[in-house]
């Protein structure tokens, strides 16, 4: 207990934020490096680029719809074509395919990989926890639902000014003219070019966070399972510790974990926590704002098999993307450990109120038991199936 809030008063106290590419997540990502190295077999650091800041990229998308809307007044074959080019590239940058934001300059920023070998090196058990901090959009959890509706809300303006496209092109074709979509364009045209000025002012606002909650709870608890993982190993699987940095920066760290599990091709499982200082302590069964993807069964099995030693129940989490997100929509056996509220919203999440003082030590320690149980009751699962 005393190792968890000394973990968690070095991430929000000794530093100003963890954001990304900086040099407080740099000296964050070394203080869990040493924290994590005598519990392991192996541990270090590695690097990968990161665009400096996520929602200027956002923002250029909406741009590029304002282009489009104006290139349909005159020529709607083309603004079609080039509307949906940028359509297929702004829903795979939100799936975590970086596509044009390859085109920005790049940071480099860091994740922690702490790797201990078992019994069954085709048997591979994560535990991941995300590194960094961000200047929050919104000042409380409550505003997130509106946040995903107006997201969803840009993804309708951007069918609808396609659609006007496809329209008068066809008109043009058959000699006709179809009242309404200029009418419809203009008003996407209005709409888009405030979204992207919105997007744009909102990159450069809001406080650090200390990021008490969200996420220094989440690595204290991996720090304390890597401890008593050490003590009482997993002998059927192998077992990887991934602190993983650039998460607000399009989940860079994430993409990086994938390459390399999917390089490696073993039966993984992968177990995130995040926010588990504070609120409820929940499991996942799907997670997912625009495309909602089903946490792993087995990994929902077990967590239910052992959930009420903890105290801990199901939630259903589709407001904000957890670290689990990319891994789920990759297929992969993931399921998230979060701390959250009676609105399943996470807790403690705008910049002022995540603070260590905010936090429940014995919750962390709590959430820790209740993930090692769970990686444990998998594996073992599994192994009698196979017996």
């Amino acid at each position: 207990m005393e190792n968890i809030k000394k973990d968690i008063q070095f991430l929000t106290e000794s530093l100003e934020h963890r954001q990304s590419a900086t040099e407080q997540e740099e000296r964050a990502a070394n203080y869990v490096l040493e924290r994590l190295r005598p519990f392991v077999d192996d541990a270090h650091r590695t690097s990968f680029g990161v665009v400096e800041n996520f929602r200027l990229v956002m923002a250029a998308y909406y741009g590029e719809f304002v282009v489009t809307c104006v290139i349909a007044f005159w020529w709607p074959t083309a603004a079609f074509c080039y509307g949906f080019l940028i359509f297929l590239a702004y829903m795979a940058e939100c799936i975590g395919y970086p596509v044009f934001s390859r085109l920005l300059a790049y940071y480099e920023s860091t994740s922690v990989v702490g790797f201990k070998e078992g019994g069954d090196t085709d048997r591979l058990l994560v535990f991941t926890a995300y590194l960094d901090t961000d200047n929050n959009p919104v000042s409380s959890a409550s505003g997130l639902p509106f946040i995903r509706r107006f997201h969803r809300l840009i993804m309708i303006g951007m069918v609808l000014v396609l659609a006007t496209c496809c329209i008068d092109a066809y008109g043009v074709y058959l000699g006709a003219v179809n009242p309404l979509t200029g009418w419809i364009r203009m008003g996407c045209l209005v709409f888009f070019t405030l979204t992207a000025t919105a997007v744009f002012i909102a990159s450069f606002g809001g406080d650090a966070s200390q990021g008490a909650n969200h996420n220094a709870s989440g690595i204290a608890a991996l720090l304390e399972i890597a401890e008593r993982l050490c003590k009482n190993p997993v002998k059927k699987a192998s077992v990887l510790f991934y602190v993983s940095g650039g998460h607000f920066a399009n989940m860079a760290g994430m993409r990086s974990l994938i390459g390399e599990i999917t390089a490696l091709k073993k039966e993984t499982y992968i177990i995130n926590l995040e926010g588990v200082g504070a609120g409820d302590l929940c499991y996942t069964e799907a997670e997912g704002m625009l495309f909602r993807a089903p946490c792993s069964k087995r990994l929902i099995q077990a967590a239910t098999g052992c959930a009420e030693s903890f105290k801990a129940r199901s939630a259903r989490v589709h407001d904000f993307a957890t670290n689990a997100y990319l891994p789920l929509l990759r297929g992969m056996n993931v399921i998230s450990l979060i701390g959250l509220d009676e609105q399943n919203l996470p807790v403690n999440y705008g910049a002022e109120e995540d603070t260590r003082m905010s936090l429940d030590s014995r919750a962390v320690f709590n959430a820790a038991c209740f993930a090692e149980a769970l990686g444990r009751s998998v594996i073992d699962e599994h192994e009698k199936k196979e017996g």
